[in-house]
């Protein structure tokens, strides 16, 4: 086990607004996020920016995308009961499009208004694999409104390659791009799935940067993880939901000392990369084929249908994984 019995679940009295997807069938968007927080101990309440039949993965799906009005009257009607006080932490997802980007922003406000403290995680779902699925503007509304206002943004490779305009392809690219998105007011940053070129096909690389903005003292580290095959989705809404419920656990523990960004991320890491084996072990159950590199919209169904992340039979991973990540520190780290 990677984890003790104060680390398992929150001894904190947190409670999580989660904005993002919702599916009927699978997990992804709220439906991969709100099953782990809440097994870690965290309340939750949701508002979805999208209901589908199921994901975008498939041939097909049906269902609505939320427009703006939709949001904020949702987020009015907890204000309305004052059901919007005692949130500590925010988690955004797929949002879509600039009008919701600007109801994350609004609700962001009003709760760091009621509530300074409060902490934005921050998962700026733009795209994957060199592949934009958002609108062009969305990039600099990510970058300009809501990465000041996040306590932790937790972007893939692409991602953060957009955020920063600098092409990652070194550790040392990536420790730019880090300190490019701390140039924006975020203090903790997960790079969570990067393919360096000094790092082999085999592997892939989370790179995490915490900063003390009063200090200004860093602590920067990488965690390799081995690369699997196939078509996951999901995957990263599961590990931000693990991010923010590990770093929240974590925090009394550490009091301010940097460490525990690391800390949560190999624990993260350690229950991501367990589900995702065992889903891939599932899929291979199967006997379904899986063809290599089928684009959006081409992928037969019951072939992804297959991938759908192993949450519910896999739980205890997430309260007690059985792999083992260690952070290992890079750059001139300070603490």
């Amino acid at each position: 086990m990677t984890g003790n019995s104060n680390e398992s679940t929150s001894n904190a009295n947190t409670r999580v607004l989660s904005i993002q997807s919702h599916v009927v069938s699978g997990y992804v968007g709220n439906r991969a996020a709100t099953f782990p927080l809440q097994l870690l101990g965290h309340e939750v309440d949701v508002i979805n920016t999208v209901q589908f039949s199921n994901h975008t993965g498939y041939n097909s799906f049906r269902g609505q995308r939320f427009a703006a009005a939709h949001v904020l009257e949702l987020f009015d009607g907890l204000h309305d009961n004052h059901l919007d006080v005692g949130y500590t932490h925010l988690l955004t997802g797929y949002i879509g499009n600039s009008e919701n980007v600007r109801a994350v922003e609004t609700i962001a406000r009003r709760l760091l208004e009621t509530n300074p403290g409060l902490k934005f995680v921050l998962d700026p779902v733009m795209g994957d694999d060199g592949a934009l699925y958002v609108p062009q503007e969305l990039i600099a509304l990510y970058r300009d409104v809501l990465c000041p206002l996040a306590n932790m943004v937790v972007p893939n490779q692409f991602e953060a390659e957009l955020l920063t305009g600098i092409s990652i392809r070194s550790l040392d690219d990536a420790r730019r791009a880090c300190d490019k998105m701390h140039e924006l007011g975020v203090p903790n940053v997960v790079i969570t799935s990067s393919q360096l070129q000094d790092g082999g096909t085999a592997l892939l690389h989370l790179v995490g940067s915490e900063l003390d903005p009063e200090s200004g003292l860093k602590d920067q580290f990488t965690i390799a993880f081995p690369r699997l095959s196939g078509y996951f989705t999901g995957s990263g809404d599961f590990f931000a939901a693990l991010m923010l419920a590990r770093h929240a656990s974590l925090a009394p523990q550490f009091a301010g000392r940097l460490g525990s960004l690391a800390r949560a991320c190999e624990l993260a890491t350690a229950t991501q990369a367990g589900i995702m084996e065992a889903t891939q072990t599932f899929q291979q159950a199967t006997g379904v084929p899986v063809p290599e590199q089928l684009v959006r919209g081409t992928r037969p169904s019951d072939m992804v249908r297959g991938f759908e992340l192993r949450i519910i039979p896999s739980q205890s991973l997430i309260t007690n994984p059985t792999k083992e990540f260690v952070a290992q520190r890079i750059g001139e780290n300070t603490e």
